[in-house]
Parts: structure tokens; sequence; C-alpha cells
């Protein structure tokens, strides 16, 4: 008969595959070790929280009696979501930094001598600019936000010769996102200007998620000559003949745009965001560069009350309850829709505090990564559970030298190919604790490593034959799959345990 090797050593960590049999025998697991290394035992039950199937060697099954879940303690207070938020937004500074997009974005600035001249001509004889961020989003709701918010932290420390203090506002913003914002050292505005701050010294417009009204309404506050050349926009590029774009279409032979264009299309974050820079005619009066009918007094109220009309679609209780919407309409897909749901939403802090049983027809995978330092290799570990919170199937194994970013990867990666052992799983919800791994795995962000990249095409093509949901949780509601991780660090080779059908 043929089988499947699923030995892990320090050099490899890829299971051979050489044959479709998806029954479970414990020759398909052991064949390839040697009895003395490996002496194989009689089917054992033991009690972790329920019984399952232990196939290990009889010298394990003990050091695996203690596999509990450790009391979850969910403190979803404010300051504790805020300090979460924290963490996030310094490993989303990471990921961005090392991209390939923040390299070229650096580099324009540093090398594009029109770029450069720009800058100059708009500081003048000030020293530095402020950075007004506006329609960033909500960062404890929205990922993409995070990411944008790194660039603005990052753009701040690298050209802080030139980049001053930050200010920010935006109507999604929570009580956490305003703490957690402040303790980054940016200034939450209290008052909504509805973007039309007026430019007194040299300002730096950073709109990411911008509606036109809102870029409209930057411009047309500062529609004069000694205002509009004292500020740089960044935003994505918007086009259209639209009432909305006639500002910009007026100012064409003033403005020069430097397009900071993504390397991938598949990773869209950044997608069409450019420097704009105006030079107009001191002398030029620019209420003459419209045809005529709109007064700067009803362009203003105009704006204004467009501005309202957005910012009435929701507050962070709205965004809150969107993510709460996106994630519940995640489980309600019917079986002919294969694929995995792409979650663009962080996920409301209550799901991620607390270890939940799948809803009904589903099955939970929490899977965990370990690095290794300088006591012990690196390590992998996942535990399937259906809704009655019985352990289906339960892995844990050695990666030698490898980063957490490896070792999750690749615990996600043999997680999912333990699903031959349950071939009636149609609907999987897959959670983890490395947060770069799991915006990866749902195509969120920067680019990936290139170390991860094979094994996240293995991941797709896996999650792709059934009904899939992947989100991020906290370590409280992960313990489980992380002591598998811990304890696997220890073995010699990845260990399988099958629960008996």
């Amino acid at each position: 008969m043929e089988t499947i090797d699923f030995e892990v050593s320090t050099t490899t960590t890829v299971p051979q595959v050489t044959n479709q049999d998806m029954s479970v025998e414990e020759s398909m697991l052991f064949g390839n070790l040697e009895a003395s290394d490996f002496p194989p035992c009689k089917i054992k039950y033991f009690n972790p929280n329920v019984d399952f199937v232990a196939i290990l060697a009889s010298h394990e099954a003990k050091n695996f009696n203690s596999l509990t879940c450790k009391r979850q303690i969910g403190d979803i207070s404010t300051q504790d979501e805020a300090r979460r938020i924290l963490a996030e937004i310094h490993i989303t500074m990471k990921e961005v930094m090392e991209s390939k997009f923040y390299s070229k974005m650096t580099d324009q600035l540093q090398n594009d001598p029109d770029i450069q001249n720009n800058i100059k001509r708009v500081l003048g004889s000030h020293s530095h600019v402020v950075m007004v961020i506006y329609a960033l989003g909500g960062i404890e709701h929205s990922y993409h936000s995070q990411y944008q918010l790194a660039i603005a932290l990052l753009l701040k420390h690298d050209f802080s010769n030139w980049i001053g203090e930050i200010e920010v506002y935006d109507p999604m913003f929570s009580p956490s996102d305003c703490m957690a914002l402040e303790e980054l050292g940016c200034k939450v505005l209290s008052v909504n200007e509805h973007c039309r701050r007026e430019v007194t010294k040299p300002t730096l417009f950073f709109m990411p998620y911008a509606e036109r009204t809102h870029k409209l309404n930057v411009m047309d506050a500062n529609w004069c000559p000694s205002k509009i050349n004292r500020m740089i926009l960044l935003s994505v590029i918007t086009s259209g003949n639209n009432e909305s774009c006639n500002h910009f279409h007026a100012v064409t032979k003033y403005k020069s745009e430097f397009r900071i264009s993504p390397l991938s299309e598949d990773h869209w974050i950044f997608t069409n965001f450019a420097w704009t820079f105006f030079n107009v005619e001191p002398e030029l009066d620019m209420e003459t560069l419209f045809p005529g009918q709109f007064s700067k007094e009803i362009r203003m109220k105009e704006g204004i009350k467009k501005s309202k009309l957005i910012a009435q679609c929701g507050d962070y209780i709205h965004s809150r309850n969107c993510g709460e919407n996106f994630l519940s309409r995640a489980f309600k897909r019917n079986d002919e829709f294969e694929g995995y749901w792409d979650l663009e939403y962080r996920i409301p802090r209550r799901h991620g505090c607390l270890w939940q049983p799948p809803q009904t027809g589903w099955i939970k995978l929490n899977f965990s990564g370990k690095g290794d330092d300088k006591n012990s290799p690196a390590g992998f570990g996942g535990i399937f559970r259906n809704e009655f919170k019985d352990h289906m199937v339960v892995y844990s194994g050695n990666l030698g030298e490898a980063d957490t970013t490896v070792a999750s990867v690749e615990s996600l990666r043999q997680g999912l190919r333990c699903l031959q052992y349950m071939p009636h799983v149609k609907r999987l919800v897959v959670e983890g604790n490395d947060l770069s791994v799991i915006r990866w795995v749902n195509k969120h962000g920067v680019e990936p490593p290139e170390k991860i990249r094979e094994a996240l095409l293995e991941i797709f093509d896996l999650l792709g034959k059934m009904v899939s949901v992947v989100y991020n949780v906290y370590e409280e509601a992960n313990s489980l799959a992380i002591d598998l991780a811990n304890k696997g660090a220890k073995l010699h080779n990845l260990r399988i345990w099958v629960a008996p059908s």
C-alpha cells in the first residue's frame, strides 16, 4: 500500500505525499521510523478534556496527560484593548518597514530631486511640516487602517528632519483608538474639521481613505496661492469628471503628482498612492479658475453638508457592528460556496479574548508556532475541535531552526494537511495568534516574506477546497495550540493523534 510520510526533522519540514489514500493507519504515521527510536504501542485512550485516540509511543502518553486548556480570562476593557492595538501597530510597522512598497516610497523621498525641491519650496523658512491625518478609519476595527497609520508613523520617524507632529481625526475612532494613538505620540483632534483645515504653516495632509468630498474640502479651504502652495497631499489618486474633481482639474497645470506604485497587484492596500504638490502663481486669483456659478461661500456650505452626510453613515459603534455582521455572514454561507472568506475587518474583541466552540456544522482549527531560541528548537502544534468541544485531531512537531513566522505558517500548513483524516469536514474556521500570518493568509497588507511564500501557496490551495474563515485571536483564546507548539519543540518527529470516528 502507498504511504504518507509525516516525519519531520530539523532539515525537512514538508511531508512527502505519495498516494491519495486518506485512511488513517498506524503504518502511514510511523512507517519510516525505527522501532528503537519510536516503539509503537497499541491505541491508547486518555482524557485531557474528552477521550481521543493517542497514536503515540507508550513513554509519551503520560507526558500529554496534562494537555488541558488553560483558564481563559478575557480582559476586554478599553485600556486593555488599547494596549493590544498598540502592540498590533508595532507589528504592522515592522511589516511595512520591511516591505518593498515602503522601500520604494523612502527611495523616492530620498533620491528624487523633483520631490526634494518641492518639499524645500513648501517648507520655505520653516523647518518642519505638520502632518494632518483625515479619513484614516478606526484602527480597532480595520487592519487596513492600521497599515495606513504605520506608514504615517514610519515617515515621521524616518524623516524627522522635516516631518513634525501628527494630528489626526476620524469619526470612526473608538475610545481604545484614541488611547492608542495618543500613546503613539499623535494628537487626536476633538473637533470634526470636516477636512477644512486652513493652512497657516507647511502642512502634509495624509488622507488614505478620503472620499472625494473630503479632498475637495481640503482644496477649497485653501483655495488661494499663499495657502495651497504650503500644503502637500498624500492620498489615493481619484479619477473622473464629476463635481468633486473640479478643484483638481482646475489646477492641473499647477500641480505635480508623484505616484508610489505597489510592487504587486495582489497586495492592493497602497494602490494608487501619490504625493501631490501645488505651485500656483502668487498673483493668481484662483476664483477665476471656476466657470463661475458657485461662490466660495456656497462651496463651503455644500462641502460641509456632504461631509456631515458621510459622517452620519457611522461611528465606531457602526464600525464594530460591521465587524460583527461581516463575521456573522461568513458563517451563513451555503455549501455551494467554496473558498475562504476574506476578512477585511479586525474581528470584535469579544471573539478574540475567549475561545468559543464553532457554530453548528463547522470545525475549528487552532494553530500556533514557536520560534527557536537558545533553550529549545522551533515547534508547532494545533488542534481541531467541533461544536461539542470534542478533540478530533491533535498534532505537534519540531522544526529545528526556524523563526516564529516560519513556525506559525508551517503549523497552519501541517494542520490543513491533517484534514485528510477528516474527509467529512466541509466548513472550517481557523484561529491563530500570529497577526502577520493571519493577514497574509487573508491576502491583506504588504507582500509576505519570500521564505514563506511556497507554504502560503499550499495553504491557499487547501483552504480553497472548502468553506473557510481565518482570523486572529489573542493568546488566551489560543492557549491549547500554544501549549502544543511548546511541547512540539521537544519532540523528534511530527506526532498526530486522531479521535475515534
